[in-house]
This record gives structure tokens, C-alpha cells and sequence, in this order.
């Protein structure tokens, strides 16, 4: 009787459906992992990427601290490659990967051959045999604002008011020509790209050691990616809710997916004219709204920043997705 039990127990099990969705493996260093972030289980990037794309995705982290993308010598166990995380990312069988490693790859054991070499060697493990496996890497790692008052790298630590908790260990020395080969390796494996850096470089308060961002740093970095997957793979979205009064105009994402706005405008006033365009990750997430202040000092369109814009008149108020000339192209638009 056990025996009959223990057999219909493991063909249960092996009949349980797989996750049929798109899988999505985050790979790479502390940034990835979540390191200095509290609770960082439901904070990290990978997390909040998770809650942009609802269900259909399944988002896993496969980050270690410390970790390089170059195996190189003396620095036993913090090749990526080495890890455990590693061999779970392979196994995984992710449709898409996105890595963020390089930046522990620029202390004093920098070797530009063995990173170019390692980081290759990790795309083809994650690849295997299904070779169009896409890949985004960033190209443009994250800031790092670790260092005395004053100095300028990465940014830097150009804002003097502020201390961080780590000082600057010598690894921004090779960071741009770490990126510019970076960039060298995303053409050779032909892999998506992503800027980790513009959107992240003006916001210090998200840092309170200088390099590992805090929950709202991770929150940007997964709405920079949700904006590179949908690049990749777009999905087909909902229209915002906009509504206008006096002073303000709100755009709401009551669908179930994220909304990405990048590069879209919104038109209105007696003319229909441009009066707002988006920046790059500009996400709204399921539920999630932005409100932008009319006829106030045009302030950046980073989801980061306030939002406003010089233009007094939002009536009518569109918006028009990028590549589209006319708001009927977008006709489940709902204004108030």
C-alpha cells in the first residue's frame, strides 16, 4: 500500500504543468541581489520588476554579492561562473536573461582579456543550445558615489552634503573602458543593451553607502527594464486613464500590466499640441498613476523627478505612443 501511495505521489508530481509564461532570469552582482536594501526580498529590482509585469512572467534573482564577470586570478570564487546561482540561472531555462555585472570587475585584478573572456563564457552557459536566447546586459553600469567631497568619477561624490558609508575603493579608475567594453561584447554576442547610469546618476538620496541603491533606486532599475523588455518583446497595453483639472493632469494604469510610456507624448490644450514628452523608463505600473503640474517650471521627465510642464491647457488631453502621429490611433483613451 505505501509502495502504490508513494508511486501516485511521484507521477503527480511529475504531471504538475510547467510555468507557462515568460521567464525571466535576473543574473549578476549585490545591485541584482538586493545588498543594504531592508527587506530585501520584496524590494529588490527583481521583485518590483515582478509587480510591473503581473502575471504571465515568472522573475527570478540569481544575484551574489561580490560577484565578476571576469574569472581572474587570485580571486578565487567570485567569477559569477562559479556560483551556485550560476548553475541555477542555466537550469532555470530562462526566455530572457538581464545582467548587471562589471562593476567588481575594476579593482586592482582588472585584466581586460580575462573579462571580455568571462563574461562571453557566462552568456554562452545561460545560452546553451538555444542560441537566440535574448540577453540584455548593462552597458552602462550603475553610478557610484562613493568617495571624498568633491571628486568626480561615476559621478562621484559631487554632492558635499552627503556622506556615504563606503569610501571608494579604486575600482572607478577602469569603469569607462570596462563599458567600452561592454559595449564591444554586447555587439559580439548580439545582445539587447541597457543605460543602468542616466536615469540613476542625478538621484543620490537613493544611495546611502554610495553603490547599492535602496528600494527606491531598485524600483527605477525595474521600470529601466521593464522598459528594455517591452524594446524586446512588447506587449499590448491598455491605454492610460488621464484626467484633468486645473492645475494638474494624472495619467492611471488600471490594467494589470505595466504601462510604458517611453518616448510617448501627451497633446491637448486648444490646439492639440505637444505638451509633454516622456523619457527613457518612463512605467507606470498596475494601479500606479503620475501626476504632472501644469503651467509650472518644465522639471525632467524621469519618473525619479516631479513632473511638470510650461503648458497652461491640458483640455482634450491624448497620449500619443511613440511612432504615432494621431491620437486615434490610441481611441481607448478616457478623459475626464
Amino acid at each position: 500500500m505505501k509502495k502504490n501511495c508513494l508511486l501516485a505521489g511521484l507521477l503527480s508530481l511529475a504531471i504538475l504543468p510547467s510555468f507557462a509564461g515568460t521567464k525571466i532570469a535576473c543574473v549578476g552582482d549585490s545591485i541584482t541581489y538586493g545588498s543594504g536594501i531592508s527587506n530585501r526580498e520584496t524590494n529588490s529590482y527583481p521583485y518590483f520588476l515582478q509587480k510591473l509585469l503581473g502575471d504571465g512572467y515568472e522573475v527570478v534573482n540569481f544575484g551574489n554579492p561580490g560577484k565578476t564577470a571576469g574569472d581572474f586570478p587570485g580571486q578565487v570564487g567570485r567569477w559569477y561562473g562559479s556560483t551556485r546561482e550560476h548553475q541555477e540561472a542555466v537550469a532555470f531555462e530562462g526566455d530572457i536573461y538581464v545582467c548587471n555585472l562589471g562593476i567588481n570587475d575594476t579593482g586592482v585584478w582588472w585584466n581586460a582579456g580575462l573579462f571580455v573572456q568571462g563574461y562571453q563564457n557566462l552568456i554562452d552557459q545561460w545560452r546553451g543550445k538555444r542560441k537566440d536566447v535574448p540577453v540584455i546586459i548593462w552597458t552602462r553600469l550603475g553610478p557610484d558615489f562613493r568617495g571624498e567631497p568633491g571628486k568626480k568619477a561615476f559621478p562621484g561624490n559631487v554632492f558635499p552634503e552627503r556622506k556615504y558609508s563606503a569610501k571608494d575603493n579604486g575600482s572607478s579608475a577602469k569603469r569607462g573602458e570596462a563599458e567600452k567594453l561592454l559595449q564591444k561584447i554586447a555587439r559580439k554576442k548580439k545582445t539587447l543593451t541597457m543605460d543602468a547610469y542616466a536615469a540613476m546618476a542625478s538621484h543620490p538620496e537613493w544611495y546611502k553607502d554610495g553603490l547599492h541603491p535602496m528600494a527606491p533606486g531598485a524600483r527605477r532599475i525595474a521600470q529601466l527594464t521593464c522598459s528594455a523588455l517591452y524594446r524586446l518583446r512588447p506587449w499590448r497595453q491598455a491605454a492610460p486613464v488621464i484626467r484633468v483639472d486645473e492645475t494638474r493632469l494624472t495619467l492611471t494604469n488600471e490594467s494589470a500590466r505595466a504601462l510604458v510610456l517611453d518616448h510617448g507624448t501627451l497633446k491637448g490644450g486648444p490646439k492639440q499640441s505637444v505638451i509633454f514628452v516622456f523619457g527613457e523608463g518612463s512605467v507606470l505600473g498596475p494601479g500606479e498613476s503620475a501626476t504632472i503640474r501644469l503651467n509650472a517650471e518644465a522639471t525632467s521627465a524621469d519618473f525619479g523627478s516631479p513632473l511638470a510642464t510650461k503648458a497652461a491647457h491640458a483640455e482634450n488631453a491624448v497620449f500619443v505612443p511613440a511612432g504615432k502621429t494621431t491620437a486615434e490611433t490610441h481611441p481607448r483613451i478616457q478623459v475626464d
